[in-house]
Formats: C-alpha cells, structure tokens, sequence
C-alpha cells in the first residue's frame, strides 16, 4: 500500500508541476507521466483522464493548505491572531498555488464542464469549513459583546478569506519575488486593520 501512495504522490508532484508550466489544455497525459519517469499507462491505473487527476491536484494542494491554516488558527484565541495567521500563511504560500490563478481567474477553469467546476466547488468549500466556522464563531462572539455590529456572519467568514487570498494572488501574479517581506508585513496589517476597523460597531 505504501508503494502505491508514493507513486500516486509522484503523479501528483509531476502533475502539479506540467499543469504550472503548461496549463491545462497543454498539458497532457504523455508529459506527466514523463516527469513522472512512468509509463502513460501507469497514469490510468490511478486516475480515470486529465480532469480527475487535475481535480485530484487542486484536492491535494487546497487540502494542505487549509490543513495547516487550521492548525494555526486552532488555539487562538482573538480574532486579530487568526487573521494574521490566515494572511500571513496566504502571502507564504502564493507562490505554490498561483498556477490555481491561471484556471480561475484567466481562462481554463471557464472552459472545464460543469461537473467539474461543481466538484471543485464542492470540495473547495468542504477542505475550508473548519476554519470557515472558527472565523464566524468569533465574528459573531464579537459581535455578540458588541465589538462588532450586526452582519451576516456567514457571509463574512466566507468571503474575507477569498477577499484575502484574491488580494495576495494579485500582489504575487503582478510581483512575484518584487514583493518584499516588509511590503508583506505592512500589507498584513493594513488588512487586518481594514477588516476589523471596516466592520466595527459604531460609536456614538
């Protein structure tokens, strides 16, 4: 069983790599299994076409990174801590998942069949939920002391960490390597402060 988990973790190492370089409609099954140093025909044991072990990538990279984002955001305890975890493990990590920019936002994604897209979707929505519902607990812990005003939490827990991640693609996308650890760190706090100040109650 081992074998089988590392050679499928080489597919998938060599996949993610041909996706990055080439796209997806360039990308082909013959030149993963290349950089795999396989045969095609090892491809097809474990992945049915190029959408599944596309699919099975973007699975592997979006569940990493959630992983590790809710593990940091775990034990802590106020909502200024967790957000500078979640940007500041965004901003680290955009450079490993920008080639998810390219199917997205630029084009390809667009292209895929609508089960596709829904299977993404679907489980996009499920490797975020944790930390989804540890950011609405304390949106709403907030708002219940009166820290914050009354908003669809929900909402907000959903779309801050997009608004975060679209934010960091675009520096990344533009920047690349011109984005500096300073400029990082005062971006950080600039949203962080953009997010709590932005959604604080009012005071009379």
């Amino acid at each position: 069983m081992a074998r089988l988990k590392d050679k499928e973790e080489i597919i998938l190492n060599a996949a993610f790599q041909v996706f990055s370089e080439n796209g997806f409609t360039n990308a082909s099954m013959k030149d993963i299994a290349a950089k795999a140093g396989l045969g095609k025909g090892t491809l097809y044991e474990y992945f049915q076409n190029k959408e599944d072990l596309f699919i099975q990538v973007v699975k592997t990279k979006t569940g990493h990174f959630f992983n590790e984002i809710n593990r940091r955001i775990r034990d802590k305890t106020t909502l200024r801590d967790i957000l500078n975890e979640i940007i500041q493990f965004t901003q680290e990590t955009m450079e490993e998942t920008e080639f998810l920019l390219k199917f997205m936002v630029f084009g390809e994604f667009f292209e895929m069949s609508c089960e596709v897209k829904q299977t993404l979707y679907e489980m996009i929505l499920s490797n975020r939920e944790e930390s989804v519902n540890v950011l609405r607990k304390h949106f709403e812990k907030g708002s219940a002391e009166g820290i914050l005003r009354e908003f669809d939490w929900e909402f907000a827990a959903n779309f801050i960490p997009e608004m975060i991640g679209a934010y960091c693609k675009f520096k990344v996308h533009i920047l690349g390597d011109c984005w500096s650890q300073d400029q990082k760190d005062l971006d950080r706090e600039k949203m962080i402060d953009f997010i709590l100040n932005g959604i604080g109650a009012k005071t009379k």
